[in-house]
């Protein structure tokens, strides 16, 4: 891997793929939508350029010379299937024949853990894919036409299902921040983590060693919500975590998510986000890692949680869902 183009640069998981790049000597391409996000990778040596997803002309640039590519750009949010296509499907397919023509010879698929219905038993890469809202849907027909552009133009493709990825500027720990966080369910279901560095070197990892395939990844710990806020409460005491009723969710999302998504701004606010947060999602991914041969660093949330706080300061970052200036 010589030269390197990262979409989504700006987001959670985007920056800290930057980060890690720029840390090993490389000086990653960066596809930039929004100018004035361009900002948040100001202390970082790299090569900016404006595109968007949705224009497949844009996109020539962007990849002209690259060999290959690290894909994390559409819209991150769980909102329905037609609001996230656009992006996240035709734009993951625009990326990936474009990258082909201009002969990129690796393409690595940020995907997501709800590619999967809820499970009993540890998901692995043999279990088939049954997604519940809007996002999952998206990530599968992505998958799906990345498999179509690697059949007709040869472009090698990595997939990597991601669970809750949690890092100190998540959405989640944003919340921890304010000292009050809000969860609509039980928060008995098993759910996969992975902190933030481990996912941005799993992707890189995947990007250098040519991993091709489609697997979930984790950390070794499937905790449920309950056990995850309970690490987080040993070390924020002061943390007011409150448990809604799932239907008391459902009412909420569906009445704010309508409003929201008549502006045209994504929400991450939705009937989506409650059901994707509600399943059972244990993922066993030794395999996986196996594979890229390497280990997380934080492989279980006794770890990553305290990791975090660690480098829980101020940092002005802000989820683009929440971002609504256009330029």
């Amino acid at each position: 891997m010589q030269r390197v183009l990262v979409t989504g640069g700006t987001g959670l998981i985007g920056l800290e793929v930057v980060r890690q790049l720029c840390a090993a000597g490389l000086r990653p391409r960066v596809l930039i939508r929004r100018p004035h996000r361009g900002a948040l990778l100001r202390s970082f040596d790299i090569e900016p350029v404006a595109g968007d997803l949705s224009v497949p002309e844009s996109l020539d640039r962007a990849v002209e010379g690259v060999d290959t590519v690290i894909h994390l750009g559409g819209r991150a949010t769980f909102e329905r299937y037609a609001r996230l296509a656009p992006t996240l499907v035709d734009g993951t397919a625009y990326l990936a024949d474009t990258a082909a023509r201009a002969g990129v010879e690796h393409f690595v698929f940020a995907s997501s853990a709800l590619v999967y219905g809820s499970q009993a038993t540890p998901i692995d890469r043999d279990t088939p894919v049954d997604p519940q809202n809007g996002y999952g849907q998206a990530k599968v027909q992505a998958e799906r036409r990345l498999a179509d552009v690697s059949r007709a133009r040869g472009l090698t493709v990595g997939s990597l299902r991601l669970p809750h990825v949690y890092g100190p500027h998540s959405i989640l720990f944003q919340q921890v921040r304010r000292g009050f966080a809000a969860f609509p369910g039980s928060m008995t279901n098993q759910y996969s983590h992975l902190h933030v560095d481990d996912a941005a070197r799993a992707l890189i990892t995947a990007a250098q060693t040519r991993w091709a395939g489609t697997a979930p990844i984790a950390d070794r710990y499937n905790a449920t919500w309950e056990e995850f806020f309970e690490v987080l409460s040993t070390y924020v005491p002061r943390l007011t975590v409150v448990k809604l009723p799932q239907a008391l969710g459902y009412a909420g999302a569906a009445v704010i998510e309508p409003l929201l998504s008549g502006r045209q701004r994504p929400t991450l606010y939705s009937t989506g986000t409650v059901t994707g947060f509600n399943l059972d999602l244990p993922i066993d991914s030794e395999q996986t890692w196996d594979e890229l041969g390497i280990a997380a660093a934080y492989p279980t949330i006794a770890e990553g949680v305290p990791a975090t706080l660690d480098g829980y300061v101020h940092f002005l970052w802000r989820h683009p869902a929440w971002d609504h200036r256009r330029s």
